[in-house]
């Protein structure tokens, strides 16, 4: 084959059109250039242009990657498939930095998870990680690829709550759930409930209305397994009151206990009262004054009560504020306020004050209770001692807890820790007297 342009255009007469042909697609000569040689006749030049066509049609075809178009551009510049050509070139190039940032997204991912392993929740772990990965990310963690991929948000089923006096069962003990939103206390209701259900035995609450039985039901179903699923944060955390009978699995007589989680958003209120401002959105505030009312009721009710605070360690470590701004600290100030101005509160049959601090597991350190009351002091020292000194003035016992539902991975997914759960239903069966059958029987009677 000839390489020199000077060549094609001196041999241009003895030269076959696909000779030609062959010169012009490689990029020594142009058609053009052949043509002013005045000897490259008619007919050639038309069977060169078929042979031509026939060249850029299959050069197109078989180009695969960006090179390839590339080349095909440069051999074809005005070629029939230029615009095409380009096209894909582009689509391809799309392609590859789609390809490169999804690569950069995974390694990113990765060394994030190294960091925390609550960085993503399941849908963004399975749409960036490959299957290997994420085969290889939950065998590294001892849990199932499968529950990952699979996870499901929990429903919870909300139940009516009481709404006059008539309709607090009495002799029970009320257990009263305080925390702001996202301070973990519905997982951790979940997972006592769970854990009465699996080692002790539970019944239905000897009352004319069954209060709170399918939120229950939905609360214990989130640990139906050692692996279960936690649900997303609510728009809206609900007032929910649960009462039910349970015991120690051979034990003749029962305990008769009601679970009260009150709306996170019950905080908001004592925000509002204590700096006389408004933050409660409009259509939240009828159903955080109807908690306030069930509240009422049930503080002044004569039955025996057991409070329980759960602050989340978590949150305040890295100043976590809502959409209205404010922190956990906050919140629980304007609480410590509500509850001196209004020195009554646990007064009344209460029997205990807990201050739970969960994600206790985040705790650093050889002794956790210590660091943990040291937390408490520091961050929220008003708080603290507004309680301590209604309890001592009351004489009822108050205590600092740790809580943990368990290991927690990609936000969503828990390998249940009940050793926290079984030490605070360990304080129920200390604390709540079983009351004979007979009595529960003359109820049903009555």
């Amino acid at each position: 084959m000839m390489t020199e342009k000077k060549e094609y255009i001196t041999q241009i007469e003895n030269l076959s059109a696909e000779q030609i042909a062959d010169g012009i697609s490689i990029g020594i000569v142009t058609f053009d250039e052949l043509r002013r040689t005045g000897a490259f006749d008619a007919s050639k030049q038309k069977s060169v242009k078929n042979i031509l066509k026939k060249k850029d049609d299959d050069t197109f075809a078989s180009a695969q990657t960006i090179r390839d178009l590339q080349n095909y551009l440069r051999v074809f510049p005005n070629g029939s498939n230029v615009s095409a050509a380009q096209a894909k070139m582009q689509q391809l190039q799309d392609d590859e930095n789609a390809e490169e940032r999804k690569y950069n997204d995974r390694e990113r991912m990765l060394r994030k998870i190294k960091e925390d392993i609550n960085e993503y929740a399941p849908d963004e772990i399975v749409e960036i990680l490959s299957e290997n990965d994420l085969n290889s990310l939950c065998e590294t963690l001892g849990i199932n690829a499968t529950t990952v991929k699979n996870y499901t948000q929990p429903t919870l089923n909300f139940n009516d709550i009481p709404q006059n006096e008539s309709d607090i069962p009495a002799d029970y003990t009320d257990i009263f759930f305080w925390g702001i939103p996202s301070s973990g206390k519905t997982c951790a209701l979940a997972a006592i409930l769970s854990t009465i259900t699996k080692d002790y035995t539970m019944e239905a609450p000897d009352t004319h209305q069954q209060f709170g039985s399918t939120y229950r039901t939905s609360l214990i179903n989130m640990f139906r397994n050692n692996i279960g699923n936690l649900p997303n944060r609510t728009a809206t955390d609900r007032t929910q009151y649960m009462p039910f009978l349970f015991y120690k699995r051979g034990e003749k007589n029962k305990r008769k206990i009601s679970f009260f989680e009150l709306s996170g958003e019950v905080f908001q209120y004592f925000f509002e009262v204590v700096n006389n401002s408004q933050i409660i959105d409009d259509y939240n505030r009828e159903g955080i004054e109807n908690s306030f009312k069930t509240l009422e009721l049930l503080l002044n009710s004569n039955n025996q009560k057991i409070h329980y605070f759960f602050i989340d360690y978590n949150q305040e470590t890295k100043h976590t504020e809502d959409t209205k701004g404010l922190t956990q600290s906050n919140y629980l100030e304007a609480a410590a306020v509500y509850f001196r101005d209004r020195n009554n509160i646990f007064r009344k049959k209460t029997d205990a004050v807990y201050v739970v601090i969960t994600k206790s597991d985040e705790i650093k350190g050889d002794n956790k209770i210590d660091i943990a009351k040291a937390f408490l002091q520091e961050n929220f020292g008003s708080f603290m001692d507004v309680l301590k000194n209604q309890c001592q003035r009351n004489s009822v016992d108050f205590k600092v807890k740790l809580f943990s539902i368990g290991d927690v991975y990609f936000k969503r997914i828990c390998k249940i820790d009940r050793s926290y759960s079984n030490d605070i239903i360990q304080d129920l069966l200390k604390r709540v007297k079983p009351v004979s059958n007979n009595v529960i029987k003359k109820f049903f009677n009555s």
